[in-house]
């Protein structure tokens, strides 16, 4: 009888380890989990703080952030363009897809998008010229040169790209 007890106890003991294993990893993956989101949270502040990305000099939150929340504050290409760069700048590929024309949208490569967006350092913007696009315009042009780092190297990418309305908002065409 004596070697059940024991069996009887060391079997309590691994299971009493086992759940104080689980609740330990439990509440080093809750610690985990606010940690992300408090950084989530700094992250977000210190966004919303700074310059925005696109160039203008104004802060994100009264800038490109207010395309991001509502497509429809877009009133010229201008705008729409420099939205995505930022888009890009913060990877909201979300954004990028609302913001392309559904005809030419690129579904199939948001994946690989994203993955280039994150992988290289945006660095600046530059819009070299507008032509049309203002609020009452149905089309316009916008050439830019978007500055970045890629694998350490500098690098830098010219496009003029064109815009147009689609569902009475502006959105990118492709390169005109």
């Amino acid at each position: 009888m004596a070697k059940q007890g024991k069996i009887k106890n060391g079997n309590n003991k691994a299971k009493h380890t086992k759940l104080l294993n689980q609740k330990k990893n439990k509440i080093k993956a809750a610690k985990l989990q606010n940690k992300q989101r408090l950084k989530a949270i700094m992250d977000k502040k210190n966004r919303m703080e700074g310059s925005c990305p696109c160039g203008s000099g104004i802060t994100y939150a009264v800038c490109c952030n207010i395309f991001h929340t509502d497509i429809m504050n877009v009133k010229t290409a201008e705008q729409l363009m420099r939205s995505r760069y930022t888009a890009y700048v913060f990877t909201d590929i979300d954004y990028l897809m609302k913001s392309h024309h559904s005809s030419t949208r690129p579904v199939h490569e948001k994946k690989e998008i994203l993955e280039w967006a994150r992988a290289v350092k945006w660095e600046r913007l530059v819009v070299d010229q507008v032509l049309k696009g203002e609020a009452n315009d149905a089309d316009g042009i916008v050439a830019f040169t978007a500055y970045f780092k890629e694998n350490g190297l500098q690098k830098s990418m010219h496009e003029t790209s064109k815009f147009i309305k689609e569902n009475n908002h502006w959105v990118y065409l492709g390169e005109a």
